[in-house]
């Protein structure tokens, strides 16, 4: 119980979401309660095609997916979440004559595998790890974002020096539309559902809203 303390998510506001994916009855109870003790909010799907229709309609954190399962597979599942565009960290769960088969997941671009049976404390551990990492590359991306901005704007500033107008906006501006960046990819990957759009960046749905309104987004552009 102590070291489910200690993993438990500790950064975030809100419970990260993870979805279960097994057609053993038993380890999905298993990892459903032990995940749920954790702190996490937990979903369980039966099969592949469960888990993708569950994706389709949920954004997750966390899949953690069996690799072998009877027509939809773990493959298909990680596949399912690069399509609908999902930065769901994937963890997939193997038997040992299909570890090779995990070690290629990886490449697909799977976060981790777990080979069975395995201890829920091994489990916790790939998650929060997953989810650092999560966490860490996407504050790379809104760096990489504001930088590139900032060197634009520095070499048109060099050139309005030599008679063209200074472009508006600065810092503030940068900031602007990288949340108009970051706002409309919220509402692309939640195809313009706002209430799922603010349980992903971990906000109230009136806030958004307001965001959304002054951003001059329209969710319903989104939808397709």
């Amino acid at each position: 119980m102590a070291f489910v303390s200690a993993v438990t998510r500790m950064t975030e506001p809100t419970p990260a979401r993870v979805l279960v994916v097994d057609d053993e009855e038993s380890l999905r109870f298993f990892l459903t309660r032990g995940l749920n003790k954790a702190g996490y909010h937990v979903d369980s799907a039966a099969d592949g095609k469960q888990a993708i229709e569950a994706l389709t309609n949920t954004v997750y954190d966390v899949v953690l997916t069996d690799l072998v399962m009877p027509e939809v597979g773990g493959l298909d599942v990680l596949a399912a979440v690069h399509e609908l565009d999902r930065d769901s960290v994937v963890v997939l769960m193997t038997a040992h004559g299909t570890v090779e088969n995990a070690i290629d997941a990886l490449r697909l671009g799977a976060f981790d595998y777990l080979t069975k049976p395995f201890e829920l404390k091994d489990l916790l551990v790939r998650v929060e790890r997953g989810l650092e990492r999560r966490s860490v590359e996407r504050e790379n991306r809104k760096l990489r974002f504001l930088v590139n901005k900032g060197v634009t704007q520095q070499t048109d500033g060099d050139v309005s020096a030599a008679g063209r107008a200074e472009p508006e906006g600065g810092i503030a501006g940068a900031r602007r539309d990288w949340e108009r960046a970051y706002v409309a990819d919220l509402l692309r990957q939640t195809r313009g559902n706002v209430t799922k759009a603010a349980e992903r960046a971990k906000i109230s749905r009136p806030n958004l809203h307001k965001k959304i309104k002054a951003l001059g987004l329209k969710p319903r552009d989104y939808k397709n």
